[in-house]
Formats: structure tokens, sequence, C-alpha cells
């Protein structure tokens, strides 16, 4: 994560409307008030914020900055604090452990605070159901944490599709604006170890040769091609695994094998050498990454770990004009790195495809781990 001034990144992070600050969008989910706004000294845009005001009198605010940053803030109209003074604040969600964090006052009403690069407290602030924070050693204050999911989703992808906008006085996105993909293109944004939660994929300029060294390798392709095969024929899948040539550019550029049937695209990748990466970091890849591609209601959540197990699996699933959903199953490679399994399916396959994500699950871990 970027390390930036304190002083000077939260001086126009968190404010729904800040001073220095014009309004590109806003629109409602739910209860919140969303908006992306631009920095009016450059024109360019500053950050998404989700603001909700409580019946105990204070705003509660979430926002994302250029940076795909994260943090809160707390707005009181009854506060007469001095701009600029430092106040510590400790929160807990629901039963989970005490978090410290340094606010500002970045003027007599607000305090804003950054919170870590965590996919961990991101998901808690998004499952929740009961925020406590205790402002300067003062007495807790509850805040309940209604319809933060779709919220915290949404801001989230205010941010990726307003990152690089600058206002030029056509009130439409400029050429940083992205395509936000296809199902094969969400399921083909694996994380490096380049990556965090925030999903979006710093790139450096490479080399044909070094861009070749991330894909697949004759050696990953032949491994993971003999492993998904034994996978399916265990599981009773009468399904073959696509042969290289038979692949799209984007996907043979990208998995060590590709099996499709019964409406599901299945993918395997290995994570290692040029691509290695830690389980954590492919977590939270993969559900910022497919939070950004849905067009409806997002939900993400982990499956319960099987025992004795030290693989993680998760699912991300959307509902709206284009129904889909996708288990992800990462198992430790013995001799390094991780194995990436990805189960996708749309419309009616969708709905079932957790008891197949279950059975693929099942039979990997016996290939891969026993």
């Amino acid at each position: 994560m970027r390390k930036l001034a304190f002083a000077a990144a939260t001086a126009a992070f968190l404010a729904p409307m800040p001073a220095n600050a014009a309004t590109i969008d806003t629109f409602k989910v739910s209860n919140w008030t969303v908006g992306a706004y631009t920095n009016n000294t450059t024109n360019r845009f500053s950050h998404c914020a989700a603001s909700g005001r409580y019946k105990n009198g204070l705003t509660l605010i979430f926002s994302v900055n250029e940076s795909l940053e994260w943090g809160i803030s707390f707005l009181n109209p009854e506060w007469n604090i001095r701009e600029g003074r430092e106040i510590d604040i400790d929160f807990k969600i629901d039963n989970g452990r005490v978090n410290y964090a340094r606010a500002r006052a970045v003027n007599s009403k607000q305090i804003v605070a950054k919170l870590p690069d965590s996919v961990e407290l991101f998901n808690q602030f998004r499952y929740g159901s009961r925020l406590v924070v205790s402002i300067n050693d003062g007495r807790p204050v509850p805040f309940n944490l209604s319809d933060t999911n779709p919220m915290l989703t949404e801001v989230l992808r205010c941010a990726q599709r307003y990152k690089g906008y600058v206002d030029r006085g056509g009130g439409g996105l400029n050429q940083g604006s992205r395509d936000l993909g296809s199902r094969d293109e969400r399921l083909s944004r694996i994380p490096d170890d380049r990556d965090d939660l925030r999903g979006e994929r710093k790139q450096p300029q490479q080399t044909t040769s070094q861009q070749a060294a991330v894909g697949p390798t004759a050696e990953s392709r032949a491994e993971a091609m003999e492993i998904a095969t034994n996978i399916l024929r265990r599981a009773n899948f009468d399904i073959p695994v696509q042969k290289p040539e038979q692949l799209s550019e984007e996907l043979r550029n990208k998995f060590d094998a590709v099996w499709r049937g019964e409406g599901m695209l299945g993918t395997l990748r290995i994570l290692d050498g040029a691509r290695a990466t830690t389980l954590d970091k492919v977590r939270g890849g993969l559900i910022s990454s497919d939070a950004v591609t849905c067009k409806g209601k997002f939900a993400s959540g982990a499956l319960p770990a099987m025992s004795g197990s030290q693989s993680q699996s998760i699912f991300t699933s959307c509902e709206g004009q284009s129904n889909w959903s996708v288990y992800y199953i990462a198992i430790p490679r013995k001799q390094g790195g991780i194995y990436l399994i990805g189960i996708s399916g749309s419309g009616d396959v969708a709905a079932r495809l957790q008891n197949v994500a279950n059975a693929y699950r099942t039979v990997a871990l016996e290939v891969l781990e026993r």
C-alpha cells in the first residue's frame, strides 16, 4: 500500500462534499448516499464516498480515493474541534477484536482516518451487523451496519470506474476509463505478488520475453492438464480438458488448463515463479475485481475450511440482468506456489454451481493434498 503524508492525504479524503471537490455523480444505495468527486485544483478524480446519517446525530462516511486506499470518517454538527488535531479512535465490529486508528480533524465538525489494507477488515464492515466506536476515549457510540455490503461494493466499483478521470468539460469518462469485461475476463484476473485488496493491477512496461514468462509455460501447462484430467476423471465428470489450440488467445495466455461442460467453465492456473503470490492476495484480488465486474447485487464469502486442509475456497456472485457465480479453490503446491481452480457459470447454471464446486473441491484435495 502506498504511504502518503497523512495530513495531505486526509485533507480531501473522506468528506462527502469537501470544499475543494466537485461532484461527478451521486446515487443512492439503500439509505446510503454515494458520490464521486474531483479535485477542483487539478480537475482529476479524487475519491468516491458513501455517507449515512444516524439518529445519534453522527454521519458515518466510507471512502475510496484515487490510489484505491479506503478510510472512515465521522461528522457531527455539534463538534467544535481544532482543525488539524489528531484524535485516537478505537472500534469493534460485532464480537470481533478492537481495532485502533489515528484520525485527524479536517475541520471543526469532521474527523477522518485511513484504514489498513486488510481484506479481513473490509469484509467485517461488509458483513457485520454492529459497529461500536470510541472517539478519544469517550463513551462508545453504536452504529447499525445496514446494507454495508452493497454500499462498500458500489464505492469500490465507483473508484475503479473513475480512476484516471479528468474533467475536461465533456461530462464523460476520458480515455483512462476501463472496459469492465466479461465472465472469462473475470476468471483471468488472478493477482500476483504486486496486488492487494484494491484489485488494481499495477503493470509496468514489460518486454515480450517478460510477458511470456508470466503466462503458462510448457511445463506448467503439462502439469496442470494432467492434474485437471485426473480431477475430472475421479469426480466422474465426462468432460475433456481442452487443448491450447482450442482456446481463445486470452484463455490460452492466462490459464494452464481449461475445460467446459454442462454450461460451466473450469480453469486451473499454477501460480509459481514469476506468477507467485500468497493465499491472502489471491482471495482479496479476486473479490475486489469480481465486485467491479458485477452490474447488479454482488455477494462474496468464504466456504468452510475442510478439516486438515491448508486450502481456501471462496465464491463470488452477481444478481442482475446477467446472473453469474464463480467458485475459487486455492491449494498450496508442495513444490512451491499455489494451484488456483476456478469454476464459473451463469444463468440457471449459477444456481446449482455450489454443489458442483464442492465436488471439485473434495476431489481436488484428494489429488493435490494427499
